[in-house]
């Protein structure tokens, strides 16, 4: 199978093996096949996605420190004690698995993602076992068993009785001593003692020293002190070798599935890098079109600088069987083939594409025939490679594969080679499959000209500047512009003068006929940059005008809460002068309290006399701002001032005259904390409408432009019964799709008058 590094697929999986950390995983991804299987296809698109909205959800997914442990693994299976190092690596494999299980542990439980950590075992117990029993180093702990713990005990205290013996032997014997220090030599204690007196303290001797004046002695008392000690690290270490045995054998009964756990986590990390790829170059998910068309638009070769790259549009839909670019030598027809096929490859790879617009079809297979396949070990020339890799070709395409060619049939007579590559395309029209074929042989584009099911495109040429554009033009025709390329480079201008002499002699009536329709598709190709220049000018100052609108809105929205905080600082003030006139009344005499009652009852039966309806105008009490009254509810009353709502009684009330009905305006409440965006998803139809009509009431009512309703995908059903209940609303100006950060087809960007 092809391995379609011609499409430069192996320079895109070395940019995303950055971003493993697992070193086998590098290995695994560019061993990795591309498949024509659509549930294949689907999965590794929608395993992609996931793993960005989980990243853009802000959660950290980290694959460093994973080890390779299947050898280790393996041994346990064979029976082979493991040491206690070697179970420490494996029980920071496991933590590593529990690390990633426990990530995800609060995601949404329908992703396709969990396939892949439901598959992750974890033995808890036997690990935290190992955990207590196994310290940092890799060593067993001296209380790993209870008996290791008393055999260790047993040494320790061996060990300071033999060390303070020996510090006594070194007091009392110094003057037999060659030096005050006691040796451990084959694990049993020793002092130099000068040769005279070697033999006073019996014991064994275990050499001499290098100036041959004293000899390593271990004293009779001694002896059996280091026959204990050796005894007890024997059995420690036999202790030891049982509780690691025991340990290997539990480890052997999971260990294939840890074994596959290491698997996981490979194809885990890949496709987080994949996702991570995405998001540093601000790539896309393509999306499957189940028509069988394709639809590129605002994409960009991925190797090519984003500075310097052009972006283009390409479709082939069911109107056209194939596309033929034409156009000049280093124009970029080669560069437009390979982004039409990397685009579509790494789709099915699950590999985010530089586009504004991804819709791929699915393929049977993809069949490529790019740059100078000559064999020098196979003898074969430039042109032999190329009808061998094409035979190979048309042999194996169906009506549902995809064919590539970049310049199609070279290295021969040119009469000949035009005349073989109508063939080729004959045989390709009656295989049925769709091709992308690159050439510049004027009898293709007459023969692609006159053909419907073909789409004759080219690449831009300056031909003030003789320099391409790298623009891609459809149902256009793009002369070679050999000439003009050549004259950039010959320094003696006779050579191009000369070489236009022969041309004019051998040129032919349907030579000319190109040459002058290529011309004009490049004037009109000009007028339509232009066009385009306009439009992106315009659009600019659209959204320079929607940001001002945005701007206007902000700042109205500040002045109405700053008159809000005015008013009621305001009414604070009236009240308080209310309190004190009240202070103040306490202070009079009765008689006049009594008078000031008596006006406050005339004043109470003028204004009971008065029944307020909705829409008197009126004052409240010790307030000189005038208002309507907008709502009455028993006696609780809202009165309206200036556009602002205020609540009072009916009691505190002052009639001032009805208002003219035709100049009643009620405004609209603004609900200053009305949520953005509305969560359905789990709800049946009618229950998520019922909470949608009470969103997009608080929503409209906060003067929102747009809110976002996230449905989920699903069967489609949710999204499809919120958005035609929305539509049938008057306030609805637009729904559709989020954006790749809003969450796509799953959420719905509502958008008001």
């Amino acid at each position: 199978m092809d391995n379609y590094n011609s499409l430069d697929l192996d320079q895109i999986k070395a940019i995303i093996s950055n971003y493993l950390s697992i070193a086998e995983a590098k290995d695994y991804l560019f061993n990795e096949e591309v498949s024509f299987n659509p549930l294949i296809i689907k999965r590794n698109l929608s395993l992609t996605k996931e793993a960005t909205q989980l990243l853009n959800k802000g959660l950290i997914v980290g694959f460093d420190g994973i080890i390779n442990v299947n050898e280790l693994l393996e041994k346990a299976n064979k029976d082979i004690v493991l040491t206690g190092n070697e179970l420490y690596r494996i029980l920071t494999f496991h933590n590593h698995c529990n690390r990633i299980k426990n990530i995800f542990s609060k995601e949404d439980k329908e992703l396709l993602l969990n396939d892949y950590l439901d598959s992750i075992y974890v033995e808890n117990s036997l690990f935290n076992h190992i955990n207590e029993i196994i310290d940092n180093n890799g060593e067993l702990r001296n209380d790993a068993s209870p008996l290791l713990k008393e055999i260790n005990n047993k040494i320790s205290s061996l060990e300071k009785e033999i060390i303070n013996k020996a510090t006594s032997f070194i007091s009392k014997h110094a003057s037999s001593l060659q030096e005050p220090v006691y040796y451990i030599r084959n694990n049993r204690i020793n002092f130099l003692i000068k040769n005279s007196d070697k033999n006073k303290y019996a014991g064994y001797t275990y050499g001499t020293s290098s100036s041959g004046l004293a000899t390593y002695v271990e004293p009779g008392i001694f002896v059996e002190l280091d026959n204990q000690k050796i005894s007890l690290e024997e059995d420690k270490l036999d202790e030891e070798y049982r509780i690691l045995s025991e340990i290997t054998y539990r480890l052997s009964e999971f260990s294939n599935q840890y074994i596959s756990n290491f698997q996981t986590l490979i194809e885990l990390s890949i496709i987080f890098a994949k996702a991570y790829y995405g998001l540093d170059n601000k790539a896309i998910i393509s999306e499957i079109n189940e028509d069988h068309n394709l639809s590129l638009e605002g994409v960009a070769h991925p190797l090519i600088n984003k500075k310097d790259v052009v972006r283009n549009n390409y479709h082939l839909d069911h109107n056209y069987q194939g596309i033929v670019i034409s156009g000049s030598n280093t124009g970029g027809k080669t560069v437009g083939l390979k982004t039409i096929g990397l685009s579509i490859i790494m789709s099915y790879l699950g590999i985010p594409v530089d586009a504004d617009v991804s819709n791929i079809p699915l393929f049977d297979n993809i069949f490529v025939d790019i740059d100078d396949n000559q064999s020098i070990t196979s003898s074969l020339s430039t042109f032999s490679a190329h009808i061998t890799n094409i035979n190979n070709i048309l042999n194996n395409a169906t009506n549902n594969s995809l064919i590539l060619i970049d310049e199609l049939i070279s290295g021969t007579d040119p009469k000949e080679a035009q005349a073989i590559s109508l063939a080729i395309i004959d045989k390709i029209k009656e295989i049925g499959a769709k091709f992308v074929i690159t050439t510049h042989f004027d009898d293709i584009k007459q023969y692609s000209y006159e053909d419907d099911s073909i789409l004759l495109s080219s690449v831009g040429f300056d031909l003030k500047t003789l320099k391409p554009t790298y623009k891609y033009y459809e149902n256009s025709i793009g002369a070679s512009n050999a000439l003009e390329i050549a004259s950039r480079y010959f320094s003696d201008a006779s050579i191009i003068d000369n070489a236009k002499n022969y041309l004019d002699k051998k040129a032919s009536s349907s030579d000319e006929l190109i040459k002058d329709l290529a011309l004009k598709i490049e004037e009109n190709n000009n007028l339509r940059n232009e066009l385009e220049n306009n439009i992106n000018e315009a659009n600019k100052l659209k959204e320079e005008y929607n940001n001002q609108i945005k701007s206007f809105d902000k700042e109205k929205e500040i002045l109405r809460n700053k008159y809000i905080e005015e008013l009621n600082v305001y009414l604070e003030d009236i009240k308080k002068k209310a309190e004190d006139k009240l202070d103040s009344i306490k202070d009079k005499k009765e008689d006049n309290i009594l008078n000031d009652i008596e006006d406050l009852k005339i004043e109470e039966e003028l204004i009971e006399k008065h029944e307020f309806e909705v829409g008197d105008n009126v004052r409240i009490m010790g307030n000189n701002q005038l208002g309507f009254i907008s709502e009455i509810n028993d006696d609780n009353v809202t009165v309206n001032i200036k556009n602002i709502s205020v609540k009072t009684k009916l009691d505190k009330l002052e009639f001032v005259g009805k208002r003219i009905k035709e100049k009643v305006y009620e405004p609209k409440t603004f609900k200053r904390s009305a949520a953005r965006e509305l969560n359905v998803i789990g709800l049946r139809a009618d229950e998520a409408i019922e909470k949608v009509d009470i969103f997009i009431d608080d929503a409209y009512g906060s003067n929102y432009n747009n809110v976002k309703i996230i449905h989920g995908i699903g069967t489609g059903a949710l999204r499809k019964a919120i958005r035609e209940h929305l539509n049938k609303m008057r306030i609805i100006k637009a729904t559709r799709n989020g954006d790749f950060h809003d969450g796509g087809s799953a959420v719905t960007i509502v958008e008001f008058k």
